[in-house]
């Protein structure tokens, strides 16, 4: 909402209320790499059950039983994996609408001011200050940023939330001068 310059020190305000789409997606985003881990260890696990169903050490295959072996085996793979993974994706999707659904304090209106010192927010009555060191890190995507002040805890900022895209350069400015480069994945 609002940029001011008190003592040559860029602050930034931005305003808004978090979507149901929009936390879904975060809720997406956010659980990335366990669907990934999951789908992959599934494929592995499938893959080796699997061969060692079809493979009898003591037979001796051609080379084209190999390569059916190897190919019957890959396809099971991948056809359990893949429903895994829509299975993942199903109960992550059914999790985040049953927080959002519980969660009144998330469709309230939301206040955040970034400053060198740190990320004021502010909701109703409620203010909370982080301090730039308690950062974990920081992601970009392109309908949103995640500030990561926990492995599993973070503040959505949809690209939304800025009028104007020097609000959102001076955003980026503000996170690359505070927040270490190997803790910010910000273009």
């Amino acid at each position: 909402m609002s940029n001011t310059d008190i003592d040559s020190k860029e602050v930034l305000t931005v305003r808004g209320t978090l979507t149901f789409k929009e936390y879904k997606k975060f809720s997406s985003f956010h659980s990335r790499r366990w669907v990934i881990w999951f789908t992959l260890s599934t494929f592995i696990l499938f893959f080796a059950l699997s061969i060692y169903f079809l493979y009898n050490p003591g037979d001796i295959f051609s080379f084209g039983e190999m390569a059916a072996i190897l190919f019957v085996s890959s396809t099971v793979s991948v056809f359990i994996s893949g429903i895994f993974f829509l299975y993942a994706k199903a109960v992550i999707r059914i999790k985040a609408t049953r927080e959002y659904k519980s969660d009144q304090l998330i469709k309230k209106e939301f206040i955040y001011t970034f400053s060198e010192e740190g990320i004021n927010q502010n909701r109703d009555r409620s203010i909370n200050y982080i301090e730039w060191n308690e950062i974990v890190f920081v992601r970009e995507y392109p309908p949103m940023f995640l500030i990561y002040v926990s492995k599993n805890k973070s503040i959505v900022i949809p690209i939304r939330f800025f009028e104007s895209i020097e609000e959102l350069k001076l955003f980026k400015q503000i996170i690359s001068e505070n927040v270490p480069s190997k803790n910010n994945n910000i273009t």
